[in-house]
């Protein structure tokens, strides 16, 4: 049995997490609403060889810790896929008219394909690992819809 304390540590990381996102909702509206539609950025080429250069390392972790199978693999595998998402959107997003094709050309049939399978690969991986926790506790009483309420606080295949 998991000490009391960890489960309380555990249920504030959960509420401010979706605190969070809840309070991301009117920040991304209010960001919508006023935001410029062109922008002059500082520091264009560090910020772009900047990521560029984490993405790079990211990726050969994620190579060497495939080579070796090490257990840290899902982790980095997983946050490599959601970089190249990353990467994909803002190379389209912010391409000029005349480089617009080659981006988007270069996320569809490059960067996506491979964050499909490294993140894919991951989620399957650590679905494989995690032991069934019984219950779950949904927030608020939550139910999961067309479910009976006992059906609905079990783990497992849908």
């Amino acid at each position: 049995m998991r000490p009391r304390r960890w489960v309380q540590i555990r249920r504030i990381k959960e509420w401010l997490a979706l605190t969070a996102a809840i309070a991301l909702v009117p920040w991304t509206i209010y960001l919508g609403l006023t935001l410029p539609q062109s922008y002059t950025a500082q520091h264009w080429p560090a910020t772009w060889v900047g990521f560029d250069l984490l993405l790079l390392a990211f990726m050969i972790v994620t190579a060497t810790l495939g080579f070796i199978r090490h257990h840290w693999l899902t982790i980095f595998a997983f946050a490599t896929g959601v970089l190249l998402v990353c990467d994909a959107w803002f190379d389209v997003m912010t391409a000029k008219r005349g480089d617009f094709a080659m981006s988007l050309a270069t996320a569809l049939f490059g960067e996506l394909p491979l964050a499909i399978v490294l993140i894919g690969g991951s989620l399957r991986i650590a679905s494989l690992q995690v032991r069934p926790l019984g219950r779950v506790k949904w927030p608020l009483g939550w139910r999961r819809a067309g479910r009976s309420s006992r059906r609905s606080t079990q783990v497992g295949p849908i």
